[in-house]
């Protein structure tokens, strides 16, 4: 559930909010927002969903704010559902006295707790806190404090049609040189080779470092400009040369049409899409890491997925705070529901996973083990303005030809600025 994704021409959502009060779901324009205008709560949350994509999100979303109004009448919750680039909404939303009072994120940055704009959670995370997944927890802690709760964890790595490699006479690539080789030689008709995204970057561009073996921060220090890195995007950049790459698909990489048409062999992609890929492709698909490059090189699976915060500058925090436990910390129905109901993604709670069903056998098992061995992710302190360097480096390499050691090192510079900008909190 990393953005709004599958199928969503077939079955766009409304945007706009919903007000759940006392269990029954009202159009929020017809609703006074303090709540006096429908049954008798006493406050009214507005909780922030981005636009999700999986059937039945937004359904299940309004669910669960009218069952959590029949336990607390006192609290109605509006349900806004926002298309589009909810990131700069959330930004500039929160930055409003009617900005959300709850909202989702992917990570909380140094200068959002410096700002207020999310409030400390440990006080209700309690003891969930020990189970919680470190990897989806470290982006939202900053100074010993967590600043969110994670909902779900999303799994990325590549997909590849075994008939396509087969057919080649190509095994599934270990190293980023063997899937180069087999990108080109699937590269066939109307099938392409790979597909990590339309501009041929977004899937790989956060991936080539630790493929091998390297970060792009350490600590509050920019590490990307490396001679190993800078050749990982050298030899990367064959795949968009010699036109093995997927470009301008109908939909993104995070949707698997491509791959289930047989418009790609090969693709970026996430666990969440593998109940629609198994159902399309039957077992006519497997799931490999991305692959290692170099001496000190190593496979790659890259975690993310959705966190919940508080804003803190809420005039209900508490009752937010109350709202964010029950949902994510408290109830073992609707966490479930989420992570597993509408695509696959792996609860937070280690004590859900392992009780994750859907998730123990076959290739959803693989992914997760994969996950175990593999995963890994970006810090909290990767903060827009500081990314921001190096993903023009990284479109600059791949798809202009620029020298990639000096075009990181020019980058590095720019974003160690902003870094050395963002307040230590």
């Amino acid at each position: 559930m990393s953005g709004t994704r599958s199928g969503l021409s077939r079955r766009r959502f409304l945007g706009g909010s919903l007000l759940v009060v006392g269990g029954a779901v009202l159009p929020a324009c017809q609703s006074d927002p303090t709540g006096g205008g429908g049954g008798s709560a006493k406050v009214t949350l507005n909780h922030w969903y981005h636009e999700y994509g999986e059937q039945g999100t937004r359904e299940a979303a309004l669910r669960y704010a009218a069952d959590y109004t029949k336990q607390n009448p006192d609290v109605a919750v509006k349900v806004t559902w926002v298309p589009g680039d909810y990131k700069t909404k959330w930004q500039s939303s929160v930055l409003t006295p009617e900005g959300p009072d709850v909202y989702e994120i992917n990570e909380v940055t140094p200068d959002m707790v410096a700002q207020q704009q999310v409030a400390a959670l440990d006080d209700i995370l309690g003891a969930a806190k020990a189970e919680l997944n470190p990897h989806a927890l470290s982006p939202l802690t900053h100074g010993g404090k967590a600043y969110g709760v994670p909902m779900i964890i999303d799994v990325m790595l590549l997909y590849y049609r075994k008939s396509l490699l087969a057919g080649a006479g190509i095994a599934a690539p270990a190293t980023l040189t063997e899937l180069v080789t087999a990108a080109k030689a699937l590269t066939k008709g109307k099938t392409k080779g790979i597909f990590v995204g339309n501009d041929g970057l977004a899937g790989m561009r956060g991936v080539l470092p630790f493929s091998v073996g390297q970060t792009v921060l350490t600590d509050r220090k920019v590490s990307y400009a490396t001679p190993e890195i800078a050749d990982a995007f050298a030899v990367a950049r064959r795949m968009f040369t010699d036109k093995s790459m997927l470009l301008g698909y109908a939909t993104e990489w995070y949707d698997p049409g491509a791959l289930i048409t047989g418009a790609t062999a090969i693709a970026w992609g996430g666990l969440w899409a593998l109940p629609r890929i198994s159902k399309e492709l039957g077992d006519d698909f497997d799931l490999v890491p991305w692959p290692a490059h170099g001496p000190t090189g190593k496979p790659v699976v890259i975690l993310g997925g959705w966190s919940q915060v508080v804003n803190g500058k809420s005039k209900h925090v508490d009752e937010a705070k109350k709202y964010v436990q029950w949902l994510w910390l408290q109830n073992n129905e609707v966490q479930q529901d989420w992570a597993l109901s509408y695509g696959f993604h792996v609860p937070p709670r280690a004590s859900l996973a392992a009780q994750a069903e859907p998730l123990r056998t076959g290739p959803a098992k693989k992914v997760v083990d994969l996950l175990n061995q593999y995963g890994t992710r970006t810090t909290a302190l990767w903060a827009p303005t500081v990314s921001k360097p190096y993903d023009d480096a990284a479109s600059d390499i791949i798809r202009k030809n620029a020298d990639p050691l000096a075009t990181l090192t020019a980058a590095a510079g720019r974003s160690q600025e902003a870094l050395d900008k963002l307040p230590t909190v």
